[in-house]
């Protein structure tokens, strides 16, 4: 077996074990530790684990704290924009859907300009505020305390009124995707809204560039498989596409 095709198997061990030996990975593959070092040095230098004592772990980013909507809202916005153009495609006349709280879902809403006979909920005051100008929506925006400096309500006001609603299909925003940690954002009163709305959605979309794939925040909302799509821009790599489909995401690439 040539070392790359070992590499490879490494990390599909990794991903479903999170955390592998050397005397384990000499087992498998019938080679010296001095060979499963050099494998897991190389891996490390890709980027792809963090070597510990007697093993590697697979590589997660460190946890980061969240910028404000108005520090991301020009961060990759082509690619925020393709995502949208592709979340479009999935809503349909005669829909009651959800667009949460973010700067690609707000994307999202720009699209739905023409739009009709379709009712939005959100809970973020900037796509209210996009959507109450076509008269052909039914917007519905969900109260409750707003977040200063990100534009949104969150807290039991809102998760009350969601209680009472059944929708369609939802459309979620998140700070951070990852493997392990599944999409996470830093607040833990966003986090139950976001866990909220899953809860009463049919069909749940996440929107998610490709620049927060890998890493994490403080509060995970859902797993990979949590989500019935998971729609991202080209700039994935194939490695980390793998791998959230082996973690049961359903991956949807923009163009």
């Amino acid at each position: 077996m040539f070392a790359e095709e070992r590499q490879n198997k490494i990390m599909e061990l990794l991903r479903r074990k999170t955390r592998v030996t050397v005397d384990e990975l000499v087992t498998a593959f019938s080679v010296t530790g001095t060979t499963i070092r050099t494998d897991l040095k190389e891996l490390e230098a890709l980027g792809y684990i963090n070597r510990t004592h007697g093993g590697a772990i697979i590589r997660d980013a460190a946890v980061h704290s969240e910028d404000s909507i108005q520090e991301r809202k020009d961060k990759n916005l082509v690619q925020k924009m393709q995502i949208a153009r592709k979340a479009r495609e999935f809503i349909e006349e005669g829909d009651v859907i959800i667009i949460d709280s973010g700067t690609t879902t707000f994307e999202l809403a720009k699209e739905l300009s023409t739009a009709s006979n379709i009712t939005v909920i959100t809970n973020d005051l900037k796509i209210g505020m996009e959507l109450q100008r076509n008269k052909e929506l039914s917007l519905i925006l969900i109260g409750g305390k707003v977040r200063n400096s990100f534009e949104c309500t969150v807290g039991m006001t809102g998760i009350r009124l969601l209680d009472m609603l059944t929708v369609d299909k939802l459309f979620m925003s998140a700070n951070a995707l990852s493997v392990t940690k599944g999409a996470t954002t830093p607040n833990l009163e966003q986090a139950e809204m976001k866990s909220k709305m899953i809860e009463i959605a049919k069909t749940v979309y996440l929107l998610c560039d490709s620049s927060k794939v890998g890493q994490r925040t403080l509060c995970s909302f859902g797993k990979a498989d949590t989500f019935d799509f998971i729609i991202t821009d080209q700039g994935i790599s194939d490695e980390v596409k793998t791998s959230l489909s082996e973690a049961g995401g359903n991956i949807i690439i923009s163009e």
